[in-house]
């Protein structure tokens, strides 16, 4: 083979590696998915799940929101991340305790300089939303929503979007349904572009609703108000492992003795 045809041959092998990357294995491995920390408030219990999830060996953490309990504390920010400990990689969208107004978009930014990102692993996007930025609360409109319609055009065998306050929320006018028209902009778009699963948090009470093939689920407190349904009826904390087995997900649901509340998968 002559040298200029072995280069070319090589180039293709790398562009056809980098075109077709989405489908290779995933590398992840077992995740957790958390809401509603609240670091700061008296009743947190973020400290105890990290302890939980190192029992596991699990290293990966996304967060639903509300991480802090007073927006624009650097001090309880700083506290978050040491109680996360290193070694853990961290995916943050930020709730209304994280960012309420321009002075603690501010701090945010010091602390998670991306208001909204996605990142994939094999045939696997994950996309992390804003519901609150300044001006544009309980909604994903105007510059956010273009850049999410690219991103998920992108060909994923399953595309997972995370945020904090929920398209159909438990609590009525609780979430993304104080706007309909966008909220409803925002679910056709999942639909059109084969969205498997949306995540938040916000309402701390676990639960979960299948709309047109997409499965919404409301994750656990693990701090902050507590529901009054739960004063007397037990705690609403809890959390999230999810892991891939095969070719789906799987989710399980716990509360904070480690009892399974609920179990689901997903699979395209």
């Amino acid at each position: 083979m002559k040298p200029n045809a072995s280069r070319y041959c090589i180039r293709s092998v790398v562009i056809l590696l980098l075109l077709f990357v989405p489908l290779l294995a995933w590398a992840i491995g077992p995740f957790a998915i958390v809401s509603d920390s609240h670091v700061g408030a008296k009743n947190s219990v973020y400290g105890t799940v990290i302890e939980r999830l190192d029992e596991r060996n699990v290293s990966m953490i996304i967060h639903a929101g509300d991480a802090i309990d007073r927006p624009g504390s650097s001090k309880q920010w700083a506290k978050f991340l040491e109680i996360t400990g290193p070694g853990k990689t961290l995916h943050l969208v930020p709730g209304n305790h994280d960012i309420y107004g321009e002075q603690s978009l501010k701090v945010y930014l010091r602390f998670f300089p991306r208001l909204y990102y996605s990142f994939f692993d094999g045939d696997t996007l994950f996309v992390l939303l804003n519901t609150e930025l300044p001006g544009q609360e309980s909604m994903v409109t105007g510059e956010q929503f273009s850049w999410l319609v690219t991103e998920l055009s992108r060909s994923f065998r399953y595309k997972f979007v995370f945020l904090h306050e929920s398209p159909y929320p438990i609590v009525r006018l609780h979430g993304l349904d104080r706007h309909e028209e966008p909220r409803d902009r925002l679910h056709r778009l999942f639909v059109q572009k084969g969205v498997s699963l949306v995540v938040a948090g916000h309402d701390h009470i676990y639960g979960r609703t299948e709309r047109e093939g997409i499965t919404y689920v409301i994750a656990p407190q693990t701090g902050g108000w507590l529901p009054p349904s739960f004063v007397t009826n037990g705690s609403s904390f809890g959390y999230i492992l999810a892991d891939r087995k095969g070719s789906c997900y799987s989710f399980t649901v716990l509360d904070m003795e480690g009892k399974v509340k609920d179990r689901f998968s997903i699979s395209r």
